[in-house]
């Protein structure tokens, strides 16, 4: 990919999210929508780097590009830090003084013939590892994407999160862009998401801090608490060999 000047991580998923606009109609309003949710809760968090420095519109579509489609905004903060969590035996955790969340399913996967980041040689380059882990992640759980109260979804980039909301079934092929509609992914909407502010507005970390807000959510003490939450979806990187853990309450 080199010779032919995709030279950095948002230039492939450029490419990606270009073919993606291309085949199924998705805009830069969708991905707007997705920037929008995850900095407006982390509006909402003091731990975020860009808590109450909230994000317009029109910010959006005057910020320079990064690599076309994609503008400022769509593309992760950078960001020096360190996470932990802690698992031990369902037994172990009744007795720790936090309310516990239970590890309901695990999964990992990737695609036959996949190529990183740009998919060249996969027959079909939209469906990507996301497709592949969910099919793993459910056929294990006891319930499905409707059952899921709020999810952490990876946003290295704000067209993952179209690619991902299809690839772990939360709504059809191509319909990615507008399920981020009519604020969709606000607290309050379908499936609220990133309620930390994800890796786009609270703080990159390779995702570590997505499993955190989703413990935190469970325990019913997140900065943007969805309410009688009990189940949450956490994934890794869509683009990539990924993985995802369902979290659930007691």
């Amino acid at each position: 990919t080199r010779p032919f000047g995709l030279l950095r991580p948002a230039d492939e998923i450029g490419m990606l999210a270009r073919r993606y606009m291309h085949e199924y109609g998705a805009t830069r309003d969708h991905l707007f929508n997705v920037a929008l949710a995850c900095r407006n809760r982390a509006n909402q968090n003091p731990a975020a780097m860009m808590y109450e420095r909230p994000l317009t519109r029109d910010m959006y579509m005057t910020s320079r590009w990064i690599s076309e489609p994609l503008c400022l905004f769509d593309n992760c903060l950078e960001t020096d830090g360190a996470l932990a969590c802690v698992i031990v035996s369902a037994e172990r955790a009744r007795d720790c003084r936090q309310k516990p969340v239970y590890v309901h399913s695990v999964a990992q996967g990737l695609p036959a013939q996949h190529h990183g980041m740009v998919n060249y040689w996969n027959d079909d380059p939209l469906t990507g590892p996301a497709w592949t882990a969910a099919r793993h992640l459910w056929k294990q759980a006891d319930f499905g994407p409707q059952d899921v109260d709020v999810a952490q979804i990876y946003d290295a980039f704000t067209p993952l999160i179209p690619l991902s909301l299809e690839g772990y079934g939360f709504c059809g092929r191509g319909e990615g862009g507008a399920f981020t509609e009519g604020g969709a992914l606000e607290i309050g909407g379908r499936l609220p998401m990133n309620t930390g502010g994800g890796g786009l507005s609270e703080a990159y970390v390779h995702g570590f801090n997505l499993i955190n807000e989703g413990v935190k959510q469970l325990r019913g003490v997140s900065t943007a608490q969805v309410p009688d939450a009990a189940t949450c979806l956490v994934t890794a990187g869509e683009g990539v060999p990924t993985s995802a853990v369902l979290l659930r309450a007691p």
